[in-house]
């Protein structure tokens, strides 16, 4: 049974890497001229996802079936974190600590994305370069 699903999702992915609409290729090469190799996937029903590594980032993009840019996502190190960002964490939410960052761009929006952990609690919050907190979503612990 495991092995039936890891072959379907081998072959899903494999699949999808060489199905990517000819208008995602088109629009991500033009968005991304630099980007040397991008892992595609489909994310959710309607949108592409490139995985790829640009100027020494991890990050990723998505784009509808017709090629429109939908989202970017660039990995940070935490010390790449902007300080009024970290002031405005460090304020509100004392004694987390950063985990995971990154900052994301879509056509109408840009914010910071930043999971941040105390003990058993874990929370992701978006906020923009202001110290705007957007938005807050409370998380449970991952088990590995």
């Amino acid at each position: 049974m495991i092995l039936s699903a890891m072959l379907m999702a081998i072959s899903f992915t494999a699949f999808s890497q060489t199905n990517v609409p000819a208008a995602v290729k088109t629009a991500f090469g033009k968005k991304f001229p630099t980007a040397k190799k991008a892992d595609w996937s489909i994310e959710g029903k309607a949108q592409w996802e490139a995985e790829f590594e640009l100027n020494e980032k991890d990050m990723s993009a998505n784009f509808d079936v017709q090629g429109n840019w939908k989202e970017t996502e660039t990995d940070l190190e935490k010390d790449e974190v902007p300080s009024t960002v970290m002031n405005v964490l460090n304020a509100q939410y004392p004694g987390y600590k950063v985990k995971d960052a990154a900052f994301t761009e879509t056509p109408k929006f840009s914010a910071y994305e930043i999971v941040i952990k105390r003990g058993e609690s874990k929370k992701e919050i978006t906020i923009d370069k202001t110290g705007k907190i957007l938005n807050t979503e409370n998380g449970d612990e991952e088990k590995d």
